[in-house]
């Protein structure tokens, strides 16, 4: 997390190619899909990051593999977000 709300995530692995890429986040989960294929999912904290995701429409993803020494200083893709929140 940076200054102004931003917001970037970095992937340990090579993302798979894909027209696009979505992060579905809820309150405690987060959910990467490129295309239309969940590639990974989890639980996280929430609090900050959650609502720093729910208020942008795009977070850049830098693909730092376990074979990379030195992380990339560019965003290396772009992801959609996709807030979902309960009912009620």
């Amino acid at each position: 997390m940076g200054e102004n709300d931003s917001v970037v995530i970095v992937i340990p692995a090579r993302l798979p190619r894909a027209e696009t890429y979505t992060v579905a986040v809820t309150r405690d989960h987060i959910q990467f899909k490129a295309g239309y294929e969940e590639i990974a999912s989890l639980h996280y904290p929430g609090g900050e990051i959650f609502r720093r995701l729910a208020n942008i429409i795009e977070v850049g993803l830098v693909e730092f593999p376990p074979e990379a020494t030195a992380l990339p200083q560019a965003i290396t893709n772009r992801a959609y977000i996709e807030v979902r929140r309960a009912l009620g």
